[in-house]
């Protein structure tokens, strides 16, 4: 009786693992179209996979620069010529670009939807490393450390810019697309 119960547990794992795979070859259970609404279990799968990571690998690391003007609007312009295509501007049109409109996931406009109230050390990881499966690329190979902390300090304060600052921030115009 044990015998056939232990059986029946492993058929049905067995189905529901055979039905998963099948799932995903056939592009029915998690499309590859960037336009496909995705599922409950692919946002789920993406949003623990990405808290996971975060809580693994993110460690709580001094910034190595300091707040100043200088650093403030070299981060802005780091993220004029990086960033804003996808996460948008200061301008008042809060106007997303045509690929921020086309990708998926969404992109944040961080503008409006902000990053402020992340940990840098959070903010910076995400900046250098990117995220899987989403538009955000990983920026470690293209910008070094400094960069990305005068970008991560930008995204940081950039609800409370100090004035010269933050008329660069909002005379930044929205990248055509």
């Amino acid at each position: 009786m044990l015998r056939g119960f232990i059986a029946g547990i492993v058929l049905t794992l067995a189905v529901i693992l055979a039905a998963g795979y099948f799932g995903i070859v056939s592009g029915r259970l998690i499309p590859a179209n960037a336009d496909a609404k995705p599922g409950r279990f692919e946002k789920w799968a993406a949003r623990a996979s990405l808290r996971a990571t975060l809580r693994r690998e993110v460690t709580k690391t001094k910034r190595p620069l300091v707040e100043t003007d200088k650093n403030l609007l070299a981060g802005i312009k780091l993220y004029g010529e990086n960033c804003a295509a996808c996460h948008g501007t200061a301008t008042g049109d809060r106007s997303t670009t045509n690929i921020a409109k086309g990708l998926y996931q969404k992109p944040p406009q961080l503008a409006s939807d902000g990053v402020e109230r992340d940990p840098e050390s959070v903010i910076f990881w995400k900046i250098k490393h990117g995220i899987r499966l989403t538009g955000m690329p990983a920026f470690s190979n293209t910008l070094n450390d400094t960069q990305l902390w005068q970008m991560t300090l930008f995204l940081k304060h950039m609800d409370r810019l100090p004035p010269n600052s933050n008329r660069a921030w909002h005379a930044m115009k929205t990248p055509s697309s």
